[in-house]
């Protein structure tokens, strides 16, 4: 790959300013993507006071669905829509050497930096140990063309555990721009996973909120979010940002405490019902063109569906008016 770039936005971009939102691609009846939708989507999100970026292709499955020429296609139509001075990030699946190729095409299509999934190390048979694992990440990092955000998932060795993992890793020096530590419902894990991070002098440790809590991780000092809560409710969730860096406690747990009915509705299902889910919330704000999706050949059943617009309903978590 090609020397690494750092974007203008990046450079001046105040971390901790603001909320990054990621989006669902919509896609019309016959399953192409829409991508006068993208566009307008991604305007409408930039007007949100308190969203300064927008990160695409998040969404495994769905990104999985789409060709790379689509996903390009996405991010070039995603830049269209924002202002100059709003970030953009692209999801390009695992970091390996697959990816280079991927990684270039973002960096020509407008990306300002890319996220990346670490792979298993325990499967990795050319590389026995946590810490030789590391090490390939760090050299991948290098050679980059664009900083990167690794996300270290559920399930890894958690980083908290292994700070001299974070330590090699930040050593790629400004390739790596943060950390996602990926969505973890022991909520005293992010302050542990945050201090961590920022013990090496990273310029974003990217710690999600938690659906069950992003409170708490609003108070433990996070810079950023990349909330999947974001895909239904950006508005909220920017509101909910920007007055916790404010020190409003109360419109915090206000905002907070209205959205806990909708995080209780998306509990206890796999990832693709949840797509599903949010697609339909997303909808029906006014913030994707359409529910339907590629690979997704079923609806949800009639009896969630309803409970989903009743919750709207009672919380107020109306259509977003664009005017």
């Amino acid at each position: 790959m090609g020397r690494m770039s750092i974007s203008e936005n990046l450079e001046t971009t105040p971390f901790g300013k603001g909320l990054i939102v990621p989006t669902l691609t919509p896609f019309d009846e016959h399953g192409m993507v829409m991508m006068r939708a993208v566009t307008d989507q991604a305007r409408r999100l930039s007007l949100i006071d308190g969203i300064f970026g927008i990160a695409v292709n998040t969404t495994f499955r769905e990104r999985q669905s789409l060709r790379l020429s689509e996903r390009l296609d996405v991010l070039q139509r995603t830049r269209d829509g924002l202002k100059p001075s709003q970030l953009l990030l692209a999801c390009v699946g695992e970091l390996s050497g697959d990816v280079e190729d991927e990684v270039e095409a973002c960096f020509r299509a407008g990306a300002d930096a890319v996220i990346s999934f670490s792979n298993h190390w325990q499967n990795e048979r050319e590389y026995r140990t946590f810490e030789a694992h590391l090490a390939k990440l760090a050299k991948l990092s290098k050679q980059s063309p664009l900083p990167i955000i690794v996300i270290l998932g559920k399930g890894q060795t958690r980083w908290g555990d292994a700070p001299e993992g974070t330590m090699l890793l930040a050593s790629a020096g400004r390739q790596i721009l943060g950390f996602d530590v990926g969505l973890d419902y022991q909520v005293l894990h992010y302050a542990q996973d945050f201090y961590t991070h920022k013990s090496v002098t990273c310029p974003l440790a990217v710690l999600p909120s938690s659906e069950a809590a992003p409170f708490h991780n609003l108070k433990t000092g996070i810079d950023n979010v990349l909330s999947s809560l974001a895909y239904i409710a950006p508005y909220e969730m920017a509101t909910l940002n920007c007055a916790s860096r404010d020190g409003q406690i109360h419109r915090v747990q206000a905002i907070h405490d209205r959205l806990a009915p909708m995080v209780k509705l998306l509990d206890g299902h796999d990832a693709k019902i949840r797509e599903m889910i949010y697609r339909e919330i997303a909808h029906a704000r006014c913030l994707l063109a359409s529910p339907t999706a590629r690979g997704l050949t079923k609806s949800l059943c009639p009896h969630l569906t309803a409970n989903l617009h009743s919750t709207l309903d009672d919380i107020a978590l109306e259509p977003i008016s664009w005017v």
